[in-house]
């Protein structure tokens, strides 16, 4: 072929790359996502779908996926069978009751009424209050976090988890794949052989069947004692400065009454997602009494649900 011919057949190729990413990029995708990836391949077409391929699709294990709708359905049955405490919306004000009801479909859960919120805002209380609730934990420990360090914070919650197994609490803690992956190489492995349970959450691998995207990853923070204690928010388990010259500023809230059945809940699926086990339904108390008058609602969001929960809900 000549140059011109060669020309042509590119130039026809970046057209095509064009027309057909156009229709298909913004399926289940955000406008302000789908613009972002259509001018980057409107731009540079073929560097644009490479990157695309490896870096624009939610990418999950289709197992996994399932998995989250089974969940869904779960969620949504169950809530049938503790609806004592579930607020119906003609009775919140009109302003509250579209949100509400967003948030539920959305990420499942009811709005729940009869808790207690602790907003917790210095780094270092955050550590200290998890371990003083695992000290005083009679049956189970649950944590689920991004981060989890092998530094003096990370020790110190490990310890904690440790003396809990000595007294007879059964103990599991899962960690993010990559956010986690020193303390998966050594401290889990200690932790392991002191009877607590751990897992990695979406473990990436080129040969692994049932991987992960590297850069999708399971960002929640949950600690639950007992099933009566939980906390949530935006901390990971490690120290303050884990990135040198950067001192994170965080904030938890730690809460009780019936709204820890969610963050079980949410918990729960993702053990399930990991190990492929049902936890104890033994665990979860159908009778968790009101410590307060705290109105609460749970939105998990992450690559497993078909929206981006957290976007849609806070810019509606």
């Amino acid at each position: 072929m000549s140059d011109v011919n060669w020309s042509l057949l590119y130039l026809i190729s970046e057209w095509g790359i064009r027309f057909i990413m156009l229709v298909y990029v913004p399926q289940k995708r955000t406008a302000a996502s789908a613009r972002t990836w259509l001018l980057l391949i409107f731009l540079l077409p073929l560097p644009g779908v490479i990157l695309y391929a490896l870096f624009g699709r939610i990418y999950l294990p289709r197992r996994r996926i399932e998995m989250q709708i089974r969940a869904s359905r779960t969620i949504r049955r169950a809530q049938e069978l503790f609806g004592a405490e579930v607020v119906k919306s003609d009775t919140l004000p009109a302003n509250l009751t579209p949100i509400v009801s967003l948030a539920r479909q959305l990420g499942d859960f009811e709005a729940v009424a009869g808790n207690t919120l602790e907003l917790l805002p210095e780094y270092g209380t955050v550590i200290d209050r998890i371990i003083d609730d695992i000290t005083s934990a009679k049956r189970h420990v649950r944590l689920l976090f991004y981060i989890f360090q092998d530094d003096v914070a990370g020790r110190r919650v490990a310890d904690a988890l440790v003396a809990a197994v000595d007294r007879g609490v059964s103990c599991c803690l899962l960690i993010d794949a990559v956010g986690s992956k020193q303390a998966l190489k050594g401290l889990a492995q200690v932790l392991r052989a002191k009877g607590v349970e751990v897992h990695a959450t979406l473990p990436v691998g080129i040969f692994r069947s049932r991987a992960a995207r590297f850069d999708l990853r399971n960002h929640r923070k949950i600690a639950i004692i007992d099933g009566r204690i939980g906390y949530t928010g935006s901390q990971n388990i490690t120290d303050p400065e884990f990135v040198p010259g950067y001192p994170n500023e965080e904030l938890m809230v730690r809460l009780t009454g019936p709204v820890v059945r969610h963050l079980q809940a949410v918990y729960f699926a993702d053990y399930y997602f990991e190990t492929g086990r049902e936890p104890d339904r033994n665990e979860i108390s159908r009778e968790i009494s009101a410590t307060g008058s705290s109105l609460v609602q749970v939105v998990p969001s992450g690559p497993g649900y078909r929206r981006q929960n957290g976007q849609e809900l806070i810019l509606p």
